[in-house]
Formats: C-alpha cells, structure tokens, sequence
C-alpha cells in the first residue's frame, strides 16, 4: 500500500475479539479496537486530523502558530501533523506527567510551556487553568494563533462518530455493551452516540478513576464538570477503577493479548470484566453471544516510567521491590491517621512538628497554612521512596487541597516509621474552619521566579 499523506494512515483500524479463555466470558464476546495503529499511536490523531484541517487553509496562509492545551497524545499528534504542514505548533499544559511525552515533543520540535509548580492534587480555586491560558493566548493575538480546544470543540467528538463509532458498527453490527475511558470525553462521547444512533438499546458505561488516583489522560467523577462535553445522563453508568486496577488490566492485554497498549485501555478492560463478568453470570446459555467493546487507547511506551511507579518489581533487579507512594493498596490509605483542622492548629504549636504542603508552588504562593514547607508532590514522592529523610522524632503532617493526594504521603511515612498524618479533607477544611492563611506577596512572588 502507498499513501501521499501520513494521514491517510489515520484510522480503520482494525478490531481484536479478545480470546474467552483470557475473558473468563461465556455469553459474551470482548473487542478491542486497536487505536494503537493509528500513525501517531492513539485515537487522538483522528482527532488533531479534524481540529487541524477546520484551519488549515487560514493557518498557513498567516502562518499562525497552532495552540493547544494537552500534555499528551493530542499534543504528540498536533506536533507531527503541523510539521507536515509547515506549522508551529505550541502546548500550554499543566504539567507533563510523563517524561517520554515530553522527550517525543521536544524532538518532534514542539514549543512546550509548561505550567511551573501545578501539583497533581487539584486546587479548585486556580484561576489561571491551562486551558483558560491557552484560549487567552489566541484571544489576544488572533493573527499570530489559533487555539484548537481539544476540550470543547465539536470537531473532538464528531471526528469520533463519524469515523471510529461507524468502523466499529461496519465491523461488528449492534453493540451491547460499550466501555469509554472518559478524557476530554470527546472519543467516547463521539463512539457512543453512534452506536446508541445505530442501536437504541446499547449500554454505555463510562470508565472514571478513583479519587485520589491518576490514570493518565483520565478524569475523576468529580474532575468532569471541566470537560465540555460530558453528559451524566447519558451514560447507563460510570465505573471507577484504581491506577493499580489500570496498570494490571493493562499487563494482561499486553501478555496475554499481544496489544501493546497504555493504562488507559488497561482501566477499560478491566471496567468491561467487572460489568461483565457479572452480567454473564446472569444469562442464560446464549446461540448468539452479546458483543462488548472497548478502544486500545494509545500505545504502552510512554508510559514506563508511570508504570515503574506503580509497578518497580516489574524493574528489578536482583536487589529487589521498593515501596512506592502509588504502590499503596487502598485499605492502607484509608486506615492512615487524619487530622481535623482544629486539632492541626492546636498541634503546630509543638516545635517539632513538621507540615509540608504538596501542592504547586502558585498554589502555595497564594494561600497556605503558616509554617508550612511547600514540597510539589513529584518531588516529594521521589525523596521519601529513597529511605529515611527527616528524623523520626518529629510529627509530620502532610497537606494538599483537599486531602486524598496528601493521605497518600501520610500512609506512606507511616509505613516508613514515621508519626505521621493529613490533614482532613485539606485546606478546604482549613479555609472553612475560618483559621489563618498566609500569602506570598506578588512582588516577592514575580522576584523569585525571575
């Protein structure tokens, strides 16, 4: 096969019946579509394809520069496409997660700015959003950029019903069940209302993360309402899974299946075998089996560094496992101590306790509890993995915005020895129980950073 344009490599991508004897499944049949063999690697080039070609013919007659709010696969995508074509392209991102993600943008010659000190523990009172940032950008040099927006352009979810939900209906014909991993919502949005549109009675279920964990491109239920088109209403339901649930749904299509996919897919699969597993349960002996799918989102390599934190005795060597932060089960986490503001107030007048604020440092600049240390949670992660590093006769109490990243660390220190706790439900708690904050004056603030 010859193609003129890498885009025309961009989907019909093929679907995989996954093997009963991987699923466990009787009654029902499991698919994957490989997003995977998309050029780029992801179902996000279907996507830079729409966004792109809606300006391309304005965009290089002014030789704008292509603007967007991603930290990965859409961002991954952009970047190789305005190359094609002649194009800058720039990303404003809270934070790249990955460091492989930044490594391919950077040598694929994308303009990254990225937002210093954004912690991955939210702060719903940041008013300087990336996306916001970006949409401002284009706002004021209309002639210089143009920002695609990923999150609430159109052109996101109808590039998904009019490509990959009718590939999978030429393929397949009615679906029973479909699995979406929820991002920018726009993929699964997009596939679902096409299948639903081609069979009324399809099921939809929406695949979240759980709170306090992070799934690479993926939401929380309560992280959604910033994701332009997510519907609540029409989902028959969501499904939450751990990043652990993610990585180890993620090793049995990668070792059992062949497909080289990310933790993104491996969530999904592993939603599709909780829902199924007890539907199929239910049914009795069927001559046609039902049909469930799911997409191979993207493709594993990006993510082996995301993967040695959750996973390092897949890494090791002969030295053995180390403990991590997100290697914690969840029933440590919620055992850990936590302390109520006002208890928290009364205890930092005890010299040795140490309070160490995981948010970004903007973040932190712009209100925090007095006497507290600002330490982003990456670094933090990194610090305490690596053995002892603070005295153990000091109470230590970890804080972030609303206190399940800062739980986490706590548990974590108190598996190490130390007397440690959070602070509950996190400054949210602080600011409520109306106890004093501090702030960094903007001068001070603009000092530092230069």
């Amino acid at each position: 096969m010859i193609v003129e344009h890498i885009k025309e490599l961009i989907g019909n991508t093929p679907v995989l019946k996954i093997d009963r004897s991987v699923t466990g499944l009787k009654n029902i049949d499991l698919y994957i579509k490989l997003e995977t063999q998309n050029p780029f690697g992801s179902l996000k080039d279907r996507v830079a394809k729409a966004l792109l070609d809606e300006v391309l013919i304005e965009a290089k007659a002014k030789k704008k520069t292509i603007v967007e709010a991603s930290s990965g696969n859409t961002a991954k995508a952009l970047t190789a496409l305005c190359g094609v074509e002649g194009l800058s392209f720039k990303t404003i991102t809270n934070r790249i997660k990955q460091p492989e993600v930044r490594m391919i943008l950077q040598l694929m010659g994308a303009e990254i700015e990225e937002l210093p000190g954004v912690s991955v523990c939210p702060d719903p009172n940041d008013p300087d959003d990336f996306t916001i940032l970006a949409s401002r950008l284009a706002k004021t040099e209309p002639d210089r950029y143009h920002y695609t927006d990923q999150y609430f352009n159109e052109r996101n979810l109808r590039a998904h019903y009019e490509t990959t939900g009718r590939e999978i209906v030429d393929d397949l014909g009615n679906i029973d069940f479909y699995f979406g991993f929820l991002g920018t919502c726009g993929s699964s949005m997009g596939v679902a209302q096409y299948l639903r549109d081609h069979n009324q009675d399809t099921q939809i279920w929406g695949v979240v993360t759980s709170e306090g964990h992070h799934v690479p491109g993926g939401r929380s239920v309560n992280e959604l309402w910033e994701v332009g088109f997510f519907r609540r209403d029409f989902f028959t339901g969501l499904i939450d899974g751990t990043s652990l649930h993610a990585v180890e749904g993620m090793l049995e299509l990668n070792r059992k299946c062949g497909v080289l996919c990310g933790p993104t897919a491996g969530l999904s699969y592993y939603a599709a075998l909780k829902k199924l597993r007890d539907v199929d349960a239910g049914y009795e002996r069927r001559e046609t089996p039902a049909k469930a799918v799911f997409l191979a989102c993207d493709r594993v390599e990006p993510y082996t560094s995301y993967i040695k934190k959750l996973q390092p005795n897949i890494f090791q060597t002969a030295s053995g496992p180390r403990a991590t932060v997100e290697s914690q089960v969840p029933e440590v986490i919620e055992s850990s101590p936590q302390l109520e503001a006002n208890d928290l107030e009364r205890l930092l007048s005890v010299p040795k306790t140490l309070l160490i604020d995981v948010r970004g440092n903007f973040a932190f600049a712009s209100g925090h509890i007095p006497g507290s240390i600002n330490f982003l949670d990456e670094l933090f992660a990194q610090t305490i993995e690596q053995g002892p590093c603070f005295p153990k006769d000091r109470k230590i109490v970890v804080v972030c915005s609303v206190g399940n990243i800062s739980r986490k660390f706590a548990s974590f220190l108190c598996s190490q020895g130390y007397d440690a706790a959070s602070l509950k439900d996190g400054l949210k708690s602080w600011k409520r129980s109306g106890l004093p904050m501090e702030k960094f004056h903007k001068e001070l603030c603009e000092r530092e950073a230069a």
